[in-house]
């Protein structure tokens, strides 16, 4: 029979460390578990600011395909609904039958200025506009038109989102940009 020396002998933790090695990992693992709804709430947001600049995007590659002569008449005051990816799937002037469904996620609206001025949306305080100027204000010209287009997240407002409220405001985000109609001459 071996004898084992005293000194040598392998020793364990004791109660009251092992005690206090779980009361540093309880403490850490509960404040990690509290920082898990702001990190979804942002990952949340981070991705309907991308859909949302991809619906931007999408609507004002369609208005500078479009007959600039008639923007104004034809998408002036539209609000276009989208899907939780940001595909269109209807709009006000052909099939506003989609709006509040399960499927409408998003919605658009255009605010398009005529020849002779517009009103600035609500979402940018309101006001109207008449056009633009290259020389200080001594001549106009009719060939650039402001575009403004406001995006929200609707989902779970059904078809109540009321552009105007206050109490949704925050809920729009705004894009401002300018159509010109091509292949003139700006002298």
């Amino acid at each position: 029979m071996q004898i084992i020396p005293a000194n040598s002998r392998q020793r364990g933790f004791s109660l009251v460390e092992v005690t206090i090695a779980m009361a540093i990992a309880a403490v850490a693992l509960v404040t990690l578990m509290g920082l898990l709804p702001q990190g979804l709430n942002t990952m949340r947001e981070a991705g309907d600011e991308a859909i949302m600049g991809r619906i931007h995007q999408q609507i004002l590659n369609e208005l500078q395909v479009a007959d600039f002569d008639t923007l104004g008449v034809s998408y002036e005051g539209m609000e276009i609904y989208f899907d939780s990816q940001g595909e269109e799937i209807g709009n006000s002037k052909e099939n506003a039958s989609v709006k509040g469904t399960f499927a409408h996620i998003y919605s658009a609206r255009i605010s398009i200025a005529g020849p002779g001025g517009g009103k600035v949306p609500d979402s940018l305080g309101g006001g109207s506009f008449k056009s633009f100027s290259f020389d200080g204000g001594k001549s106009t010209t009719d060939l650039i038109v402001p575009v403004v287009i406001e995006v929200a997240a609707v989902a779970g407002l059904g078809g109540n989102f009321d552009w105007g409220n206050e109490e949704v405001r925050h809920l729009i985000h705004t894009y401002q940009t300018s159509v010109v109609k091509m292949g003139q001459n700006f002298r």
